[in-house]
């Protein structure tokens, strides 16, 4: 049966591919999006310019790749609270389960999640349990940039929705493309947050005792 920590790295592995790859397709999406809103292109027309398709077709690869990363991160999530559970780490409060589910509940997901990414964070590094949710700088500067993503991606959703004019269309159109210009920042950091968390729970914890 393979270890907790070892279907953690493989998790790792994946995610952090999908998170290169999020980056890179998020630098053609923007570009795009730039382009329609200086009228250069518009996803309107009747009948696509090679330029055009090229941008619907980045466009749904993007939206693919970010279903296919958030339900990786999940499991990864899943995974590395499970592994800490079960090195019976002391003052670690949350279930795999809700270190998941937090993610999903309205207003408590702008917080709850950070809660359990630091705690996971300081338990992987071996801290103790009265330093268990001190945090540092790389988790504030991911959850900063998670939260403008996750926001700004809800309202440019919720604006489409409800775009009668030219104007409606653009302001969507525009929080959409902030949405994705914070995407520069929050995919190096959740890459760089889950190879930390990783490497950590290989090196401190106690593999034998995990198992999946």
């Amino acid at each position: 049966m393979s270890s907790g920590i070892e279907l953690l790295q493989r998790r790792g592995k994946i995610l952090q591919a999908l998170l290169i790859g999020g980056a890179l397709i998020s630098v053609a999406t923007l570009a795009g999006q730039i382009a329609e809103l200086n009228g250069v292109i518009s996803l309107e027309s009747e009948q696509f310019s090679q330029a055009e398709m090229l941008y619907a077709l980045t466009g749904i690869g993007y939206l693919l790749l970010l279903l296919a990363t958030y339900i990786l991160f999940g499991m990864w999530i899943y995974r590395a609270a499970a592994n800490i559970v079960a090195a019976q780490t002391e003052g670690f409060d949350y279930t795999p389960g809700w270190a998941v589910g937090w993610l999903f509940i309205p207003i408590a997901n702008l917080f709850k999640p950070y809660g359990a990414m630091r705690q996971i964070y300081n338990a992987s590094n071996g801290r103790g349990v009265n330093v268990i949710d001190e945090g540092n700088w790389l988790l504030r500067a991911w959850w900063a940039a998670w939260l403008v993503v996750s926001i700004a991606g809800n309202i440019s959703f919720r604006l489409s929705l409800r775009a009668e004019t030219p104007e409606d269309i653009r302001a969507s159109l525009e929080v959409d493309a902030l949405a994705t210009a914070a995407g520069f920042f929050l995919y190096p950091l959740a890459y760089l947050l889950v190879k930390r968390i990783t490497d950590a729970q290989k090196h401190r914890l106690t593999s034998a005792q995990i198992f999946a």
